[in-house]
């Protein structure tokens, strides 16, 4: 059972990192379709896409200065929490135009 534990502990110290793996992915998908698709459907996709990201980042943000107004978080949590909603903002906008291909 110590062994989960261990595993459970590297994991939440190695996040970012993990992070940072769990989003290529999407992004280098965004970023090939927004580079490939020229047209009026890819266009809409992508605009689309961007709106959501953008309300996701500005939202994540607005809470993350809430909580840190209430918790007083050190300026490692802060920078920390800031990376966390830039990274979760570039695995959200690939997932959101991957989705829109399909659903298009």
């Amino acid at each position: 059972m110590s062994e989960v534990s261990t595993i459970f502990s590297q994991i939440q110290e190695q996040y970012l990192t993990l992070l940072v793996f769990a989003s290529i992915i999407p992004t280098m998908y965004a970023i090939v379709f927004s580079g490939r698709e020229k047209d009026e459907r890819g266009q809409k996709i992508t605009s689309t896409a961007y709106q959501f990201t953008y309300f996701f980042c500005l939202a994540g943000i607005l809470i993350l200065f809430v909580a840190n107004r209430t918790v007083d978080l050190t300026f490692e949590d802060f920078r920390t929490g800031l990376i966390t909603i830039l990274l979760l903002a570039n695995f959200f906008l690939g997932a959101t135009i991957f989705r829109l291909n399909m659903k298009y």
